[in-house]
């Protein structure tokens, strides 16, 4: 396995993907057909510098294949609409195996509370151990080291 595609894990709650991206609506064909979580962002022109950057965490899913469910996901149109004019989707991933997937979307649910995840389970309870998530990569708007803790 390359490194673009690791993911450690320790007994003692420790998750650290890298995510990959960033993707645009045009090459989400180019997201891995890998489990994994992935990240839906609103992308805007910086008045500065002109160029496109994040500017919002909208949505944290996870699925077997994280390509599969970007393009497959339900909210998708609603994710388009509440686009302003000359705003873009982004979209990245972190690989993950099954084992922790769920734990892992959870923790990144938890800790950003993206508005599109409002009817997740996942915004006030999380109901795995004690999890510290390190994210490198491709993580503008995400958290760098954050912990989450048990919550009945």
């Amino acid at each position: 396995m390359s490194e673009r595609f690791m993911m450690s894990t320790t007994s003692s709650g420790l998750l650290s993907p890298k995510m990959l991206g960033y993707w645009t609506e045009g090459n989400l064909h180019d997201v891995p057909d890998e489990s994994g979580v992935y990240c839906v962002f609103r992308a805007a022109r910086d008045p500065e510098t002109e160029e496109m950057r994040v500017q919002e965490l909208l949505y944290v899913g996870e699925h077997r294949s994280a390509r599969y469910g970007l393009e497959h996901n339900a909210s998708y149109g609603e994710w388009r609409s509440r686009l302003d004019s000359g705003d873009e989707l982004w979209f990245s991933m972190g690989l993950c195996g099954q084992a922790n997937r769920e734990r892992l979307c959870a923790a990144l649910i938890n800790a950003h509370k993206p508005r599109f995840n409002g009817h997740s389970e996942y915004l006030e309870r999380f109901p795995f151990d004690e999890t510290t998530v390190h994210i490198y990569g491709k993580k503008d708007k995400l958290q760098s080291i954050f912990t989450v803790y048990p919550q009945p």
